[in-house]
């Protein structure tokens, strides 16, 4: 009960954009387990730091727009073409160039535990409310903050690039959980079978014209 309550919460708070990507997190948590969220392959994050990243990106934002409204005025610099390209590519089309590194400031450290997932929604639905205060304030059209690669963006901008962005990494995140499912079951699997149980397979020479060859001894092969 306490979890469908938190559902229609989150849903009243929510915008269409984030509301989308918040079940698709939802769903995913609901299927992972504690050890799968912390394993990855070396040299890729986890599960943990993923949303650890996400939820830093979400409170990045806030901050932002929280500066922007302290100072009574949008921070958001003049888009120029090469920034309009960018955000419409992220923004509309919904894909994530490839190859960049995240800033040192939502760089996952510590990775964000299965049973801690309130904080990620705590402040995705924190980050929409600031959005919707600063679109309030200064208008639906103008440029709020500045983003390190796509440049000024509007309240609603700013929404779907972080749709788009939670999804890129929501990708990761399913293909972590499938290979570390995959990994278990062959572990268990292996587990099973011991020495003694090993299949044996026999093959039988074909016949050959005699005299050509010395008779041989059927053999036995073991699999």
């Amino acid at each position: 009960m306490s979890w469908f309550l938190e559902s229609v919460l989150w849903s009243d708070a929510l915008s269409p954009e984030l509301e989308q990507i918040r079940r698709e997190v939802e769903q995913l948590a609901r299927e992972a387990s504690e050890s799968s969220w912390h394993q990855a392959s070396a040299g890729k994050w986890s599960c943990a730091l993923i949303f650890e990243h996400l939820l830093l990106s979400y409170t990045g934002t806030t901050k932002g727009l929280l500066n922007a409204m302290k100072a009574g005025r949008p921070l958001g610099s003049k888009a120029g073409l090469q920034d309009r390209v960018k955000t419409l590519w992220v923004t509309k089309l919904g894909l994530m160039p490839a190859g960049r590194t995240a800033p040192s400031y939502i760089t996952p450290k510590n990775g964000l535990a299965l049973d801690s997932m309130r904080r990620f929604y705590d402040a995705l639905v924190a980050m929409d409310a600031t959005l919707a205060d600063a679109e309030r304030r200064f208008g639906s059209q103008v440029k709020l903050l500045d983003h390190p690669f796509l440049g000024p963006l509007n309240a609603r901008e700013w929404r779907q690039f972080h749709r788009t962005h939670t999804r890129h990494h929501l990708k990761q995140a399913m293909a972590r959980l499938r290979q570390n499912s995959s990994a278990d079951l062959i572990a268990s699997s292996l587990s099973g079978i011991s020495p003694d149980t090993t299949p044996r397979l026999t093959v039988q020479r074909t016949s050959r014209p005699e005299n050509t060859y010395p008779e041989k001894r059927q053999k036995e092969f073991r699999g």
